[in-house]
């Protein structure tokens, strides 16, 4: 079983402590940081944790059509984006 590690991320300008396997960390870090970069992109900042949502899924889905990528990774990523949003509602 993997170690656990506390991880300090910066999201849509709030502090947010996440617990992940440390060989995950890398791939948490880069998440954020793609969502940062979404949410950087787009003005209409009172919806735009929803509008980076639905740009990060489109994009998923879009990748997911030319690779072998399964629904279950898809709801993977629905359940990522649902936890993020219940965490910056806090």
């Amino acid at each position: 079983m993997s170690d656990l590690e506390v991880v300090s991320l910066k999201i849509f300008g709030r502090d947010i402590s996440l617990s992940c396997p440390a060989e995950e960390k890398p791939a948490l870090l880069n998440a954020a940081e793609l969502l940062n970069t979404e949410l950087n992109g787009i003005e209409n900042k009172s919806n735009a944790l929803i509008l980076a949502g639905l740009n990060l899924a489109n994009k998923f889905l879009q990748n997911d059509s030319s690779s072998a990528s399964s629904p279950e990774d898809a709801n993977k990523l629905r359940i990522m984006l649902q936890d993020i949003e219940e965490v910056l509602e806090k």
